[in-house]
């Protein structure tokens, strides 16, 4: 006998090291723990669809993978909580929290929502800002009860890609800034390839692999000219993991970059395609687990004081950005005699600062306004300006470059110099970009002012 798609149900009833008990349309069968032979029934059914712990996953979503995972019934986001939290036992929070959990927890307390809450905080906190922000958005849609299962999957894998999409470009903006650092002491450094050119040439956002290609040739670059990666060597680990194309890095990046190459429009996104977004985000955060190392701080202010007969001092006002809820920027003032590059945005600890400004700015600084706004560099917007994407609002912002003139002059209010001084720090963004650029690649590109369409016409034809 023949079965149709929707007469016939596959339900998973329970899952053993020795095999799976399933129930196929009425009947009780037993087949190996093993996914060929559950593949296997599933054709020979004429079905797509199993069932199990009330999750319908489509078969083809599953692989050798995500298979453990299915079959183990995690919730969303256990094995990325579990795993991150393991590598990071040895820090204060995470060692507390492990050590504080009841004996009879101990096996599986990603599976017990309390447990797996207080660890997902813990996480949030201790990774550098933007990073804890993204894990944030990716832990309050798997611990959603009430959103629907369609909008809650594609909500997690599109907060899977950027997580993804964030921590390659945060860890590319570090490795180019500070071969700019190098470059600009040392002109001998060859750091012209055509990944870096591409990254400061594109006129589109760049895809996922080719984030990840600019960074392996970056570290190219620097193992080539025999340069210190801007991360110590046990922070950053084994480079060949990053070079080695069967890595587990490696094949973790391109499942996630395959992921997000499909077309919804023709293939329905399933629980299976979660769980191996899930796991490739697993792997490749636990080789970026140095980002929990970190902090981002953002130099909003620098004031210049001296007074007659007495050692003049630097007034430094910076924001501290936090991922605790209740205290997400801290302000802080510093005074002493050391210059410093007003508008940075460092990415730092107590041995390394690195200052990631022209490709990721903090906006609300640059335009004299309150709190923060990170805007990530995109990519170029023609020849006159650049585009940013802000991980808070996640939208983008253009800054055109608008030539505005740095010389002296009459201020007829306030509101005008404020304007002024704007425009002016605004256009400091892609003088910066441009600098670097020319530094990197050897070229002799500048900007040019934009040009509203109306000055353009010229409105020959009236």
């Amino acid at each position: 006998m023949t079965h149709t798609e929707g007469t016939e149900r596959i339900i998973i009833q329970e899952v053993s090291e020795k095999g799976m008990t399933l129930n196929v349309n009425g009947e009780i069968r037993t087949i190996h723990n093993q996914l060929a032979e559950l593949k296997e029934l599933v054709k020979n059914q004429n079905v797509s669809n199993v069932t199990y712990e009330n999750k319908v996953y489509n078969i083809e979503h599953i692989n050798e993978a995500n298979f453990g995972v299915v079959t183990s019934n995690k919730v969303f986001n256990g094995v990325l909580t579990r795993d991150l939290i393991l590598l990071l036992k040895d820090k204060k929070k995470p060692q507390s929290f492990l050590s504080g959990l009841p004996e009879e927890d101990k096996d599986n307390w990603e599976s017990i929502r309390m447990h797996l809450r207080d660890a997902q905080e813990i996480l949030v906190e201790s990774f550098v800002w933007i990073i804890g922000w993204e894990m944030r958005r990716l832990f309050s849609i798997g611990n959603d009860k009430e959103k629907r299962i369609e909008t809650k999957i594609d909500e997690y894998l599109n907060h899977c890609f950027s997580t993804y999409r964030i921590s390659l470009q945060l860890i590319n903006f570090l490795f180019i800034s500070q071969l700019w650092d190098e470059k600009s002491s040392n002109p001998a450094i060859n750091s012209k390839n055509d990944e870096i050119s591409n990254f400061f040439n594109a006129s589109r956002d760049l895809k996922l692999s080719e984030l990840r290609n600019l960074f392996q040739s970056l570290i190219k670059v620097y193992k080539t000219n025999k340069l210190e990666f801007p991360l110590k060597n046990e922070e950053l680990g084994d480079v060949d993991e990053f070079l080695n194309p069967e890595s587990k890095f490696n094949l973790a990046c391109a499942e996630l970059e395959n992921l997000e190459l499909m077309d919804p429009g023709k293939i329905a996104f399933g629980l299976g395609h979660c769980h191996t977004a899930e796991i490739s985000l697993t792997t490749i955060l636990s080789n970026f687990i140095f980002l929990a190392d970190y902090q981002l701080v953002t130099l909003k202010k620098i004031e210049y004081e001296e007074s007659r007969n007495s050692v003049a001092w630097y007034i430094k006002d910076l924001n501290i950005l936090e991922n605790n809820e209740s205290k997400n920027l801290l302000r802080y003032l510093k005074f002493d005699n050391t210059p410093q590059l007003t508008y940075s945005v460092f990415f730092r600890n107590r041995n390394t600062s690195v200052n990631l400004f022209p490709f990721l700015i903090d906006y609300n600084a640059l335009t004299n306004e309150s709190d923060f706004q990170l805007l990530f560099y995109q990519c170029r917007e023609g020849e006159s300006g650049l585009r940013y994407f802000s991980s808070k609002s996640e939208k983008e912002k253009v800054i055109d470059y608008m030539a505005t003139a740095a010389e002296s002059m009459e201020i007829k209010s306030e509101t005008q110099k404020n304007e002024l001084q704007k425009n002016i720090r605004l256009d400091m963004v892609s003088k910066q970009f441009e600098e670097a650029m020319n530094t990197l690649l050897g070229t002799n590109f500048k900007f040019k002012p934009k040009v509203s369409e109306i000055n353009d016409d010229l409105l020959g034809n009236l």
